[in-house]
């Protein structure tokens, strides 16, 4: 890969992930002191992934098909909930402001 010469890249580890290490990873590799990295996990499509394990398992003696579709139903019903959270939040949000 070619990189500027002026371009400092620094190591970090996703906050998901840093919660497994060992206690001294936190101080050396956590996004909370990466100068310019913002309040994010970095990670979210692996706690997305993580969950679905769950129902992978339950597909694995279905046909592809019907593999995909029971996935795509588990995911689609997850986006779903997600929204009315949000909705949730934005009503209480304005009714306390």
């Amino acid at each position: 890969m070619d990189l500027w010469n002026s371009m400092e890249v620094t190591g970090a580890v996703g906050k998901w992930h840093l919660a497994a290490h060992i206690p001294e990873c936190f101080s050396k590799f956590s996004l909370n002191f990466v100068e310019g990295a913002g309040e994010t996990d970095g990670e979210i499509l692996e706690t997305l992934w993580s969950v679905l394990d769950e129902v992978a398992g339950l597909t694995q003696a279905m046909s592809v098909a019907h593999r995909q579709e029971v996935l795509d139903a588990y995911m689609q019903d997850s986006n779903w909930r997600k929204i009315i959270r949000m909705g949730r939040e934005l009503l209480l949000y304005r009714n306390v402001n």
